[in-house]
Protein backbone atom coordinates (compact mmCIF):
# COMPACT_ATOMS: atom_id res chain seq x y z
CA UNK A 1 0.00 0.00 0.00
CA UNK A 2 1.07 3.68 -0.32
CA UNK A 3 0.70 6.61 1.34
CA UNK A 4 0.18 10.18 1.13
CA UNK A 5 0.86 12.22 3.83
CA UNK A 6 -0.35 15.71 3.62
CA UNK A 7 1.24 17.85 6.04
CA UNK A 8 0.29 21.78 6.99
CA UNK A 9 2.90 24.14 9.29
CA UNK A 10 1.43 24.97 12.71
CA UNK A 11 0.73 28.46 13.69
CA UNK A 12 1.54 30.01 10.63
CA UNK A 13 1.38 34.17 9.96
CA UNK A 14 -0.10 33.33 6.65
CA UNK A 15 -3.48 31.97 8.07
CA UNK A 16 -3.28 34.83 11.12
CA UNK A 17 -2.93 37.16 8.09
CA UNK A 18 -5.89 35.80 6.20
CA UNK A 19 -7.90 35.54 9.25
CA UNK A 20 -7.96 38.79 10.13
CA UNK A 21 -8.65 40.17 6.36
CA UNK A 22 -11.29 37.92 6.13
CA UNK A 23 -12.84 39.33 9.37
CA UNK A 24 -12.61 42.83 8.08
CA UNK A 25 -14.40 42.26 4.86
CA UNK A 26 -11.33 43.82 2.92
CA UNK A 27 -10.17 41.18 1.61
CA UNK A 28 -10.26 40.85 -2.06
CA UNK A 29 -6.54 43.09 -3.52
CA UNK A 30 -4.82 43.30 -0.17
CA UNK A 31 -2.01 41.41 -1.08
CA UNK A 32 -2.14 41.69 -4.81
CA UNK A 33 -3.45 42.97 -8.02
CA UNK A 34 -7.06 41.60 -9.12
CA UNK A 35 -6.97 39.00 -11.11
CA UNK A 36 -3.37 37.74 -9.63
CA UNK A 37 -2.72 33.86 -9.27
CA UNK A 38 -1.87 34.36 -5.32
CA UNK A 39 -5.09 36.40 -4.93
CA UNK A 40 -6.83 33.34 -5.96
CA UNK A 41 -4.85 31.04 -3.63
CA UNK A 42 -5.93 33.90 -0.74
CA UNK A 43 -9.46 33.23 -1.81
CA UNK A 44 -9.11 30.22 -1.00
CA UNK A 45 -7.78 30.31 2.27
CA UNK A 46 -10.08 32.86 3.32
CA UNK A 47 -12.78 30.29 2.94
CA UNK A 48 -11.02 28.21 5.10
CA UNK A 49 -10.61 30.38 7.86
CA UNK A 50 -14.19 31.36 7.41
CA UNK A 51 -15.44 27.87 7.79
CA UNK A 52 -12.89 27.53 10.98
CA UNK A 53 -14.54 30.54 12.46
CA UNK A 54 -17.77 29.18 11.82
CA UNK A 55 -16.97 26.07 13.54
CA UNK A 56 -15.80 27.75 16.78
CA UNK A 57 -18.27 30.49 16.82
CA UNK A 58 -17.94 34.20 17.85
CA UNK A 59 -15.89 35.17 20.42
CA UNK A 60 -13.11 32.48 20.13
CA UNK A 61 -9.31 33.27 20.32
CA UNK A 62 -7.34 33.93 17.57
CA UNK A 63 -4.90 31.73 18.45
CA UNK A 64 -7.07 28.77 18.74
CA UNK A 65 -9.01 29.95 15.16
CA UNK A 66 -5.51 29.84 13.30
CA UNK A 67 -4.37 26.63 15.06
CA UNK A 68 -8.05 24.98 13.95
CA UNK A 69 -8.10 26.96 10.56
CA UNK A 70 -4.52 24.81 9.92
CA UNK A 71 -6.35 21.67 10.90
CA UNK A 72 -9.62 22.48 8.37
CA UNK A 73 -7.35 23.30 5.54
CA UNK A 74 -5.13 19.90 6.07
CA UNK A 75 -8.65 18.05 5.79
CA UNK A 76 -9.95 19.86 2.92
CA UNK A 77 -7.02 19.30 0.84
CA UNK A 78 -7.52 15.99 1.37
CA UNK A 79 -11.19 16.05 0.45
CA UNK A 80 -10.31 18.08 -2.81
CA UNK A 81 -8.09 14.77 -3.72
CA UNK A 82 -11.00 12.49 -3.12
CA UNK A 83 -13.75 14.57 -4.20
CA UNK A 84 -12.26 15.07 -8.04
CA UNK A 85 -9.56 12.51 -8.60
CA UNK A 86 -11.07 9.19 -9.90
CA UNK A 87 -7.49 7.47 -10.16
CA UNK A 88 -7.38 8.66 -6.44
CA UNK A 89 -10.49 7.32 -5.25
CA UNK A 90 -10.17 3.83 -7.06
CA UNK A 91 -6.64 3.50 -5.37
CA UNK A 92 -8.12 4.45 -2.06
CA UNK A 93 -11.03 1.90 -3.00
CA UNK A 94 -8.90 -0.93 -3.67
CA UNK A 95 -7.05 -0.52 -0.32
CA UNK A 96 -3.17 0.56 -2.59
CA UNK A 97 -3.74 4.14 -1.23
CA UNK A 98 -4.05 5.51 2.13
CA UNK A 99 -4.59 8.93 2.85
CA UNK A 100 -3.62 10.37 6.41
CA UNK A 101 -3.29 14.05 7.64
CA UNK A 102 -0.66 16.17 9.83
CA UNK A 103 0.39 19.01 11.23
CA UNK A 104 3.91 19.83 11.98
CA UNK A 105 4.71 22.14 15.30
CA UNK A 106 7.29 24.68 13.94
CA UNK A 107 8.65 25.14 17.38
CA UNK A 108 8.49 21.94 19.09
CA UNK A 109 9.20 19.46 15.69
CA UNK A 110 6.55 17.33 16.90
CA UNK A 111 3.80 16.32 13.58
CA UNK A 112 0.32 16.20 14.71
CA UNK A 113 -0.75 13.08 13.01
CA UNK A 114 -4.85 13.69 12.06
CA UNK A 115 -5.67 10.62 10.04
CA UNK A 116 -7.83 10.35 7.44
CA UNK A 117 -10.18 12.54 6.56
CA UNK A 118 -13.89 12.22 8.14
CA UNK A 119 -15.41 12.70 5.21
CA UNK A 120 -13.72 9.68 3.08
CA UNK A 121 -16.19 7.27 2.92
CA UNK A 122 -18.45 9.74 1.44
CA UNK A 123 -16.18 11.26 -0.87
CA UNK A 124 -15.36 7.94 -2.00
CA UNK A 125 -18.73 8.20 -3.79
CA UNK A 126 -17.87 10.69 -5.79
CA UNK A 127 -18.60 10.82 -9.36
CA UNK A 128 -16.70 13.33 -10.53
CA UNK A 129 -13.28 13.48 -12.29
CA UNK A 130 -12.21 17.50 -12.56
CA UNK A 131 -12.21 20.28 -10.34
CA UNK A 132 -14.57 23.26 -10.78
CA UNK A 133 -12.27 24.85 -12.10
CA UNK A 134 -10.96 23.21 -15.04
CA UNK A 135 -14.53 21.62 -15.59
CA UNK A 136 -15.96 23.01 -18.86
CA UNK A 137 -19.97 23.62 -19.07
CA UNK A 138 -21.85 22.18 -21.29
CA UNK A 139 -25.87 23.38 -21.66
CA UNK A 140 -28.85 21.34 -22.09
CA UNK A 141 -30.72 21.00 -24.92
CA UNK A 142 -33.67 19.19 -25.90
CA UNK A 143 -31.70 16.17 -26.80
CA UNK A 144 -31.06 15.30 -23.27
CA UNK A 145 -32.48 13.20 -21.33
CA UNK A 146 -34.64 13.78 -18.48
CA UNK A 147 -32.14 14.73 -15.19
CA UNK A 148 -33.79 12.73 -11.88
CA UNK A 149 -34.73 14.54 -9.72
CA UNK A 150 -32.32 13.90 -6.94
CA UNK A 151 -29.49 14.67 -9.40
CA UNK A 152 -31.24 17.94 -9.97
CA UNK A 153 -31.56 18.48 -6.39
CA UNK A 154 -27.62 18.34 -6.12
CA UNK A 155 -26.65 20.30 -9.12
CA UNK A 156 -28.89 23.24 -7.30
CA UNK A 157 -27.20 22.85 -3.68
CA UNK A 158 -23.60 22.84 -5.55
CA UNK A 159 -24.60 25.41 -7.77
CA UNK A 160 -25.71 27.32 -4.49
CA UNK A 161 -22.48 26.13 -2.51
CA UNK A 162 -19.85 27.70 -5.60
CA UNK A 163 -22.56 31.45 -5.32
CA UNK A 164 -21.85 31.69 -1.47
CA UNK A 165 -18.35 31.13 -1.80
CA UNK A 166 -17.87 33.65 -4.32
CA UNK A 167 -16.42 30.84 -7.05
CA UNK A 168 -19.07 30.70 -10.05
CA UNK A 169 -18.10 28.27 -12.82
CA UNK A 170 -21.02 29.19 -14.96
CA UNK A 171 -19.60 30.35 -18.16
CA UNK A 172 -21.41 30.94 -21.78
CA UNK A 173 -19.48 30.86 -25.18
CA UNK A 174 -20.82 31.40 -29.03
CA UNK A 175 -21.49 27.48 -29.26
CA UNK A 176 -23.43 27.24 -26.17
CA UNK A 177 -26.22 29.76 -27.64
CA UNK A 178 -26.12 28.34 -30.93
CA UNK A 179 -26.77 25.00 -29.54
CA UNK A 180 -29.67 25.97 -27.34
CA UNK A 181 -30.81 27.92 -30.50
CA UNK A 182 -31.34 25.21 -32.66
CA UNK A 183 -31.88 22.25 -30.82
CA UNK A 184 -34.17 23.84 -28.59
CA UNK A 185 -34.12 23.79 -23.96
CA UNK A 186 -34.55 20.84 -21.63
CA UNK A 187 -34.11 22.70 -18.18
CA UNK A 188 -34.04 20.05 -15.29
CA UNK A 189 -35.28 22.07 -12.71
CA UNK A 190 -38.59 24.58 -12.63
CA UNK A 191 -38.37 27.22 -9.97
CA UNK A 192 -41.26 29.62 -8.77
CA UNK A 193 -39.77 32.46 -6.86
CA UNK A 194 -40.28 36.17 -5.98
CA UNK A 195 -39.35 39.21 -8.82
CA UNK A 196 -37.04 40.63 -5.63
CA UNK A 197 -34.23 42.34 -8.21
CA UNK A 198 -31.74 40.83 -5.07
CA UNK A 199 -32.12 37.56 -5.89
CA UNK A 200 -31.14 36.60 -9.40
CA UNK A 201 -32.00 32.50 -9.39
CA UNK A 202 -30.04 31.38 -12.01
CA UNK A 203 -26.93 33.52 -10.84
CA UNK A 204 -27.81 32.15 -7.34
CA UNK A 205 -27.89 28.58 -8.48
CA UNK A 206 -24.61 29.13 -10.82
CA UNK A 207 -26.30 27.74 -13.50
CA UNK A 208 -26.02 28.01 -17.70
CA UNK A 209 -28.39 29.49 -19.46
CA UNK A 210 -31.03 26.08 -20.37
CA UNK A 211 -30.65 24.77 -17.15
CA UNK A 212 -33.73 26.55 -15.38
CA UNK A 213 -37.30 27.45 -16.06
CA UNK A 214 -37.82 30.70 -14.11
CA UNK A 215 -41.07 31.87 -13.46
CA UNK A 216 -41.26 35.01 -10.93
CA UNK A 217 -43.74 37.62 -9.97
CA UNK A 218 -44.11 39.80 -6.76
CA UNK A 219 -44.54 37.44 -4.04
CA UNK A 220 -43.99 33.97 -5.33
CA UNK A 221 -47.87 33.80 -5.47
CA UNK A 222 -49.69 31.21 -7.45
CA UNK A 223 -53.08 32.43 -7.39
CA UNK A 224 -53.69 34.73 -10.32
CA UNK A 225 -56.73 33.72 -12.04
CA UNK A 226 -55.70 33.75 -15.75
CA UNK A 227 -53.21 30.70 -14.42
CA UNK A 228 -49.98 32.40 -15.84
CA UNK A 229 -47.78 31.02 -13.51
CA UNK A 230 -50.06 27.51 -13.91
CA UNK A 231 -50.11 27.38 -17.07
CA UNK A 232 -46.07 27.92 -17.48
CA UNK A 233 -45.19 25.24 -14.87
CA UNK A 234 -47.77 22.95 -17.36
CA UNK A 235 -45.47 23.49 -20.02
CA UNK A 236 -42.18 23.32 -18.28
CA UNK A 237 -43.53 19.68 -17.17
CA UNK A 238 -45.35 18.51 -20.50
CA UNK A 239 -48.22 18.10 -17.75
Amino acid sequence: MQSLFLKSYGKLEFFAVTVDVCKQDSFSGFFCGSGCALEGLLQGLASVAKEASDDLGPGAAQEKLVSHAVKVNVFNSMNFLLQFSEPIRDLVSKGDLDIQGGIYHLETGRVEFLGRSPRQSELLSSKLSLPPSMAVGTVRTSQDGTLEAKVALKNLKEGNARFVKGAPIAKVDNSMREALALKGQAPHTALVGCADSRVPLETVFDALPGDLFVLRNAGNTCTHAEGSILGSLEFCTGA
